[in-house]
């Protein structure tokens, strides 16, 4: 069982009660539920990557799984008698399982694989069609609203070049086009991030996921999230102002310096 970063201080935050009924909106590998489990509570799981969903397995009359994108959290709660709940856990980033095994170039590492990064095969844009259509101020939108990459337009121009000789179909292909501009490793991670949310559409199913779970909580229950990214936290964040949400003062953050999830931050907020 793989063990998601900062587990313990999420199950923690949660503040299990034994009965209590909990969403975990990104089931991934399974390790939130488990914990949630092992605690006494009842777990409806979501996971929006039907592959990956076929993978895991555990066996517990306590866990509901189901195909769902969290976006959907509200209404997927309703139809499984989940609302009201105690609370619900997002843990935003993928499982270094779905990076290595899905075949969809979610990493710049696996240079054979297709330009898809679709989460769902139910999406029809896939990033292959984003990178070969898409202007160049769209893409330089893109890379530097969802990575705040600071060369955005410069690669953007790249790509450009690149897709008027041949068309950009592989992660190789995409390397090779940013590399005539730079071949920055965080560079090239930040641009295959940016397109995996725009595929996605990570930054508004966040705002909507967070919309559905306040609306299905008991007053007093806690949302713990996840982000990895600046990207991620900043919608989090104005979230919280936006709607005057009380939460645990201060963001959780990995303490191992070594650890390439040192990135990540846990957020609780709790329902007024």
């Amino acid at each position: 069982m793989h063990t998601p970063v900062l587990l313990q201080e999420t199950v923690d935050a949660l503040e299990i009660q034994p009965g209590g009924k909990y969403i975990d909106a990104t089931y991934g590998l399974g390790g939130h539920s488990s914990a949630i489990l092992e605690r006494g509570g009842i777990v409806l799981a979501l996971d929006w990557d039907s592959d990956s969903l076929a993978r895991q397995k555990i066996n517990n009359q306590s866990l509901t799984v189901i195909n769902g994108n969290y976006a959907d959290i509200k209404d997927l709660a309703q139809k499984h008698h989940f609302v009201p709940c105690q609370g619900i856990v997002f843990d935003l980033g993928l499982s270094m399982e779905q990076i290595r095994l899905s075949g969809r170039g979610f990493s710049y590492e696996k240079g054979d694989e297709p330009l898809d990064m679709r989460i769902s095969s139910d999406l029809e844009l896939t990033a292959a069609k984003i990178i070969n259509s898409y202007t160049i101020e769209q893409l330089y939108e893109i890379f530097a609203r969802n990575a705040e990459e600071l060369n955005s337009r410069t690669i953007a121009q790249a790509i450009n070049r690149s897709r008027h000789v041949s068309p950009i179909q592989t992660v190789n292909d995409l390397i090779n086009s940013i590399s005539t501009v730079t071949k920055n490793k965080s560079a090239i991670a930040r641009i295959f991030q940016a397109l995996r949310m725009e595929v996605n559409n990570e930054l508004e199913n966040i705002k909507k996921g967070l919309e559905g779970a306040m609306a299905i909580l008991v007053p007093g229950g806690r949302i713990a999230i996840i982000s990895f990214h600046p990207t991620e936290d900043r919608v989090i964040k104005q979230f919280i102002r936006q709607h005057d949400l009380k939460t645990l003062k201060k963001p959780i953050t990995a303490t191992d310096p070594q650890s390439f999830e040192r990135s990540a931050k846990l957020r609780i907020i709790i329902k007024n």
